[in-house]
Order: C-alpha cells, then sequence, then structure tokens
C-alpha cells in the first residue's frame, strides 16, 4: 500500500504543477504558444540530460531490454486493437489515423519520467529502467511504426526520401544521442570522480531538475478540457486501450520473467501513461486529424490521474 500512497502524491504533485501551469496562462502571465517553447526545452534540454546523467551513474540493466520488448509487443497489439475498434464504428482515415496513433504510444518520457522521479524519490536505478523501456521500447516504434501509420492514413503523398528522413528522425534527435553516449560512457566507465567530469555532471543534474516543472508547464500550456467534443465514444475507447487494456499486457506475461520487481513496476507505470503527444505531432504533419489526436490524448491525460492509481493498486 506505501506504493501506491507515493504513486498518488506523485501524481497529485504533478497534477498540482500542471494546474499551475494552467493558471499562469489565466493570468496570462504565460501563454499557449510558450508551451511549444517549453515542449522543445523538455525534449532537446531537460530530457536528454536526465537520461544521460541517470546513465552513466548506474549499472546498465542490460537483462532488462526484455522490459522494452515487451513494451513493444503491447503497443503493437494496441496498435492493432485501435485499427479494428476505428473500422468497427467506421471512422474516416484521417480520423482512424489519429485514433491509432492515440491509442497505442504512450508518453513514456515526457511524463513517465516525471512520475517515476516522483514515486521514486532517490532511486537513480529507477530512472535508468525506464531510460531503458522508454528509448527501446516506445521512441524507435514511435518514429517508425507511428509516421507509417500517419502518412498511410493521412493520405499525404509524400516521397520515399521524405519517409526515410521522417523514420529516423529519432535517431538525429538529442534524446537519442544521450541515449547513445551515456550507453557508451557506462560501458567504459566514465571517471565520474575526476574533478572535471563530476562538475559537469553536477552542472546536468541541476539541468535534469527541472524535468518535472518543464514537462508540467508545457501539458498545463497546451491543455484544453474541452475533450468530450470528440465524441464520448471515442474518447472512452481510446481511454480503455491506453490506460487499462496497455497496462494489463505488459502485466501479464511479467510472471513468467525472473527480472527485479523494480523494473516490473517501472514496465507498468510507464505502459499506463497517457497518449505520447508526439503523436498528435504526427497526426498534424501527415494530414491525420489532429485536431481529434489532441483531444484523444488530453483526454488520457486527464483521465490518467485516475487510472494510473488504478492500475498501481490492481497491477503492483
Amino acid at each position: 500500500m506505501d506504493f501506491q500512497i507515493r504513486v498518488l502524491s506523485s501524481i497529485a504533485v504533478l497534477v498540482g504543477l500542471i494546474c499551475l501551469a494552467v493558471l499562469l496562462r489565466k493570468l496570462k502571465v504565460l501563454d499557449e504558444s510558450h508551451g511549444a517553447l517549453f515542449a522543445k526545452l523538455v525534449s532537446q534540454v531537460t530530457l536528454p540530460a536526465t537520461i544521460f546523467v541517470y546513465l552513466v551513474e548506474q549499472p546498465i540493466p542490460w537483462c532488462e531490454t526484455q522490459l522494452a520488448g515487451i513494451m513493444f509487443l503491447a503497443e503493437v497489439v494496441c496498435l492493432v486493437l485501435a485499427w479494428l475498434v476505428g473500422r468497427c464504428i467506421g471512422l474516416d482515415r484521417p480520423r482512424l489515423g489519429a485514433f491509432i496513433l492515440t491509442a497505442g504510444f504512450g508518453s513514456s518520457a515526457l511524463l513517465g519520467y516525471a512520475l517515476v522521479s516522483e514515486a521514486f524519490p532517490g532511486q537513480a536505478q529507477a530512472i535508468v529502467d525506464a531510460v531503458i523501456i522508454s528509448e527501446l521500447g516506445v521512441g524507435p516504434a514511435l518514429f517508425t511504426i507511428g509516421v507509417m501509420v500517419a502518412i498511410y492514413f493521412g493520405g499525404q503523398q509524400v516521397g520515399t526520401r521524405e519517409r526515410v528522413s521522417a523514420a529516423l528522425a529519432f535517431f538525429r534527435s538529442p534524446i537519442f544521442f544521450a541515449l547513445a553516449l551515456g550507453l557508451i560512457c557506462a560501458s567504459f566507465g566514465l571517471p565520474i570522480h575526476n574533478p572535471v567530469v563530476a562538475s559537469l555532471l553536477d552542472g546536468l543534474k541541476v539541468v535534469a531538475g527541472a524535468n518535472t516543472l518543464a514537462v508540467a508547464l508545457t501539458v498545463g500550456l497546451i491543455l484544453r478540457l474541452n475533450v468530450l467534443s470528440a465524441g464520448v465514444g471515442l474518447v472512452a475507447a481510446v481511454c480503455a486501450i491506453k490506460l487499462i487494456l496497455k497496462p494489463l499486457l505488459v502485466w501479464l506475461p511479467l510472471s513468467l520473467l525472473d527480472l527485479p520487481d523494480l523494473g516490473k513496476h517501472i514496465l507498468i507505470l510507464e505502459a499506463a501513461m497517457p497518449s505520447a503527444l508526439l503523436g498528435v505531432v504526427l497526426a498534424k504533419r501527415y494530414g491525420c486529424d489532429g485536431g481529434l489526436a489532441a483531444k484523444l490524448a488530453f483526454s488520457t491525460t486527464i483521465a490518467g490521474g485516475a487510472t494510473i492509481v488504478l492500475v498501481a493498486w490492481l497491477m503492483i
């Protein structure tokens, strides 16, 4: 029960920070345009710093790459199920693409790292587990399968070169470079007690410490509460697939794996995260219904506060 209380407390902290961002927007201290700036700050600065710092200071749990594989398989199942549900209810291609993207991919990095750092205070290994699961199990799939889904259902005539470039975007991002450099430094042993290296890491830790606040400000500045205008049925369907079914899919095979409980707990929490905001970006970029994707993603963000606690209580 202590763990569930920590999860609830962590969600309360994140919700409070998001509400602060909403209040600042209402008071016109910040506006919605700043949301893009904070999102860029997270993806290019605070998140890469978080990934690098924790990877170089903790042992890499290579055996836990199985958890990343389970996450990937769960995403594939959710994508297929979303396609079947969308076809059954008669969604047109742009709306179907938006529905598939928001049901299949979760915000394992943007919100996942923030929640894990709050739920497991002082446990650096928890962040390392989250990095392995997210950056190997979610990131590559989102930028390959996700791009192909968005292009196919968006109906845009995109050349082969642009398709390949979009699919390889993840491997040119600061997040990937931080992941690769962190794994290399950890494998060869970075002299973290060297005064120069220690000072550099201390600086990066300060930057990484801003990640949770930057994430909350990003979500709060772009959050809109009129999600039910997307249709109650669609909102319920995407929440059921993304917030309930996906954690269940990763939980089922865990009893067969002889892995530390910490890694298993992180996997379940990462699977329970709301829809990835990058899915909304892909929907808009390639001609799917970006407005619908945004409303569905925000609906999972709002509902996730309750469902994450439920998942933690039932499955962890």
